[in-house]
């Protein structure tokens, strides 16, 4: 079935205003979830800023330690090592311990055990572990690096005495440190002195003989005196580091430096803020764009660590409230929209059927009544000729004035109808313009009962003109009436006409009692007469049916008027050839 077409539009509407509502409403999902994820993404590196923060101040105690050897001259008792690391360890609650493991060579194995027992420590020798996980007497080797200064005591008991060298993490990252004279830190490991669930690491700094390291990497090697070390619990440092945010989002601790089987250090759960040496835990899901993107690095002691950030399972919800309510919103516009076109679309109608019945209407009267006026007018013209010295004469134009007035009025009339509807045509011809002036005036003249003055003056090439003869006679009979009409107790106007290669000027002009300034804004609107006119008959309508002409001939209305000395209107038509 065809839509009719009042319908169509506000189907074209409704269907256009659900169709951006749509469109707005993805949009705005889009932003929220893009919102979102950059909330998720700015808390991840919250997360990751403390984390790297924490294990900077973690190794700076290394540092801290490692100037206090060097303004000794690397000549720190025991005592003063003990001393000297207890505020770090009350600070920093990640640590395991802090050591001393100077490097021992095989001569000196002997001397050195003897020492370390008359300290305190009976027991006292270099270990290693052996294959079953127990600790025992390190074999003969060329150098050992044993732990010597060791704090705190209680809990690292099993680890004085152990030969660093014996385990190859260990060692890798003491030739790394030794070669480089920079800190470095292990792979993960099961600390010796470990009773919890969880990996440790240790960092290395070198000392040298010298106060600062050699320049090259023999020199380092010949003139090492032992390692500065911290032994680092994974999950304390991490829980310490994130303790005042809980943002709701787990995370993967891995060590990139590390071969694939040794990579993993721990998972963080944001419920319990603990980490876990357990990797298959449910979870909420990537927030990012790709996984990279959830992936944040650290620098530990020369490794690349690795930070994957996923939503735990109560990380709040993305609710797209922005979205609902922009659907809502641009659903109920389009509703009212469509409501007021269609209540638009009903009102243009009606004005279409009132409009139509009103031109039937003018036109009905206009027919019907121009008979009659056209029998009065021709009566009164022959009474008018029969009577010429009689008093009937007088009577006679009295009818034939006031029936030319009536169908002036009956053309005004129709004239507007049809303009408001836009059936008002424009059909230009080729007109002798001095010629149709002279018998436009005599026309004027013949609608008053005693024929006015007025004046007609040409200039320029107006023989051939392309104009409409209609809309310029509505025009210039209007005009030429009021001018008439206004001009007091001696009626009279002058028409002048200008041709020039582009436009054509019509001027009618009168002194008559002029137009007030406040009455000018109103010009030109239906049936609005000025307040000077008195007793003046009119109708008002001859200015709107000028301008609704001028309008369909695409032509420019000048009014220069003052009270009591006259009226001028200078009208434009652009010349068409």
């Amino acid at each position: 079935m065809p839509i009719r077409r009042p319908t169509l539009p506000i189907a074209l509407t409704l269907l256009l205003g659900s169709s951006l509502s749509i469109a707005a409403t993805l949009a705005v999902a889009r932003w929220e979830q893009a919102n979102y994820r950059l909330q998720f993404q700015r808390q991840t590196d919250s997360l990751a800023t403390a984390l790297q923060r924490s294990i900077n101040r973690y190794t700076d105690v290394l540092l801290s330690l490692g100037d206090f050897y060097t303004v000794s001259e690397q000549t720190v008792s025991r005592i003063e090592f003990n001393q000297f690391v207890q505020r770090a360890l009350r600070t920093y609650p990640g640590i395991q311990a802090l050591e001393w493991a100077p490097v021992i060579s095989e001569q000196q194995r002997k001397t050195f055990e003897t020492t370390v027992q008359s300290e305190g420590y009976p027991r006292f020798q270099i270990t290693e572990r052996e294959s079953r996980g127990g600790l025992v007497r390190a074999p003969s080797r060329s150098y050992y690096i044993p732990v010597t200064y060791l704090q705190p005591t209680t809990g690292n008991e099993l680890a004085l005495g152990y030969d660093l060298t014996s385990d190859l993490t260990r060692r890798t990252a003491l030739e790394t440190a030794r070669d480089t004279g920079q800190i470095a830190a292990s792979g993960r490991i099961r600390l010796v002195q470990e009773n919890k669930n969880q990996f440790g690491f240790l960092v290395f700094l070198p000392l040298y003989g010298t106060a600062t390291a050699p320049p090259s990497q023999a020199m380092r090697q010949d003139q090492l005196q032992g390692y500065l070390l911290g032994v680092f619990r994974v999950s304390d440092v991490v829980e310490e580091s994130l303790e005042t945010l809980n943002y709701n989002i787990d995370f993967i601790l891995s060590d990139q430096s590390a071969a694939a089987p040794g990579q993993f250090l721990g998972r963080y759960d944001a419920e319990t803020q603990t980490v876990t040496t357990e990797i298959n835990q449910e979870s909420g899901g990537m927030q990012c764009p790709t996984a990279d993107g959830c992936t944040h690095s650290l620098t530990t002691g020369g490794r690349a660590w690795a930070i994957t950030f996923t939503p735990a399972a109560n990380y709040p919800a993305s609710t797209p409230w922005g979205a609902l309510s922009t659907l809502m919103i641009g659903l109920l516009l389009t509703t009212l929209v469509a409501r007021y076109l269609s209540q638009a679309q009903a009102e243009i109608e009606r004005t279409r059927e009132l409009s139509q019945a009103k031109i039937r209407f003018f036109s009905m009267a206009s027919h019907e009544l121009r008979t009659p006026l056209s029998t009065i007018l021709l009566s009164a013209q022959t009474l008018e000729a029969t009577f010429v010295d009689s008093p009937h004469h007088r009577i006679s134009s009295r009818i034939r004035a006031a029936a030319k007035r009536m169908n002036q009025l009956l053309n005004d009339l129709l004239t507007l109808s049809r303009a408001e509807s836009g059936k008002l045509s424009f059909a230009p011809e080729i007109l002798d313009l001095p010629q149709y002036c002279q018998q436009l005036i005599e026309e004027v003249r013949f609608s008053f009962e005693i024929s006015p003055m007025i004046d007609f003056k040409a200039s320029g090439d107006c023989q051939k003109v392309y104009v409409d003869p209609q809309l310029l006679r509505a025009m210039l009979t209007n005009l030429l009436s009021n001018a008439v009409k206004y001009s007091g107790s001696q009626p009279r106007g002058i028409l002048s006409v200008t041709c020039r290669p582009h436009d054509i000027t019509f001027q009618v002009q009168d002194q008559g009692i002029g137009i007030p300034e406040a009455d000018r804004a109103r010009l030109y609107e239906a049936f609005y007469r000025g307040t000077n006119v008195g007793n003046i008959a009119g109708t008002g309508l001859g200015l709107s049916v000028v301008n609704a002409c001028l309008q369909l001939h695409q032509g420019m209305l000048i009014c220069d008027s003052q009270v009591n000395q006259g009226t001028t209107f200078k009208i434009t038509l652009p010349r068409i050839e």
